[in-house]
């Protein structure tokens, strides 16, 4: 489980606290932290990566504040919508880079990398990604973050394009056992608990149904909702 406890964040840059008092909670399995664009989402995912720190506030990860975890203990998998691979490598180098650098034996890395790629559909191992079309790309994103047992996933607008709800419901079926969080400004695409940011502070937290009618009073969601 995942806790903010009243998590407040401010860049040095700006005079405005992009967060104010922030407490909410994820649990393992699904969850959906909803917020319009540039509010936020990739924010409390570096919040979560140590790579920002909270001005205000603490953040828990089972129990554990995450200032006291080594970065390389998290086990966080982070999946932005434009991933980032080693374009001019194949496939099969870029989901073997994970467990090479952690020194894994050879037949064990060709075993993993067989057993992903099998998982998430992925046929062609030696093609450069360079070739791969936007959401191949994603899939061997994803296949290189299964190659290492992940506590928390992140997808920060990763399913901004997808169309098919069985396509979304076979990635998140990939992580039953993790935090599993994602991060978007698409009402349809909340599924599980459900946190609902405006202004930088929440304003829902529950189901994800619930969550869907309480955000059709917020102004920058209507239009959203009106397209569905």
């Amino acid at each position: 489980m995942i806790v903010f406890d009243n998590v407040s964040l401010r860049y040095p840059y700006d005079e405005f606290s992009l967060f104010k008092d922030m407490s909410f909670t994820l649990d393992y399995g699904v969850n959906t932290v909803l917020c319009d664009t540039q509010s936020g989402k990739t924010s409390i995912c570096k919040l979560l990566m140590k790579e920002v720190s909270p001005t205000n506030g603490k953040i828990f990860f089972d129990g554990v504040d995450i200032g006291g975890i080594a970065n390389r203990s998290l086990g966080i998998l982070y999946l932005p919508g434009n991933p980032s691979l080693f374009l001019n490598k194949s496939v099969k180098y870029n989901l073997e880079y994970p467990l090479r650098i952690r020194r894994t034996d050879k037949n064990q890395i060709k075993d993993a990398v067989l057993s992903v790629a099998e998982k998430v559909g992925i046929s062609d191992l030696c093609v450069r990604v360079k070739k791969l079309s936007g959401y191949e790309r994603k899939k061997a994103a994803l296949a290189r973050g299964l190659t290492i047992k992940r506590k928390a996933v992140l997808l920060d607008d990763f399913f901004e394009d997808s169309t098919e709800t069985e396509d979304i419901a076979s990635v998140l079926n990939l992580f039953t056992d993790s935090i599993t969080v994602i991060f978007t400004s698409c009402p349809h695409l909340a599924c599980g608990n459900t946190v609902v940011l405006d202004g930088g502070r929440v304003v829902y937290q529950g189901d994800s149904q619930t969550a869907k009618e309480k955000v059709s009073g917020l102004g920058w969601l209507n239009d959203s909702l009106k397209e569905l």
